[in-house]
């Protein structure tokens, strides 16, 4: 009787453990999701500021004049489109990761109940 007292104390505080490395393992993954969105905001923003430093330049080599210039300029434009065009599909896998984290947090939080 005493041994199976020792080891039902023993699981009970084995699940104890268990629990709270489960508890902490959620606080890991909603920093982990924090850190995501930041490091996703600051690239889709940093796609944003390019196309319109890009933008810039190109309306000051047309305005400078010369066909070499508008060549350029036209260049430029084109690259700002594509640039502009990555940003919105980066902005569309933000949502999906940020989605899938939450998906995750929710299904894990499920299993520690």
């Amino acid at each position: 009787m005493r041994h199976l007292v020792i080891i039902v104390l023993s699981v009970a505080l084995y699940s104890l453990n268990s629990l709270a490395d489960c508890g902490a393992l959620v606080g890991e993954l909603k920093a982990m999701k924090q850190a995501q969105t930041t490091i996703q905001i600051s690239l889709i923003s940093n796609h944003g500021l390019f196309a319109t430093t890009l933008e810039s330049y190109s309306e000051a080599l047309s305005e400078s004049g010369g066909k070499a210039y508008k060549t350029i300029s036209s260049n430029m434009n084109n690259s700002v489109s594509s640039i502009r065009d990555r940003g919105l599909k980066a902005q569309k896998t933000a949502l999906k990761l940020e989605e899938a984290t939450d998906d995750l947090i929710q299904r894990i939080s499920k299993c520690l109940k």
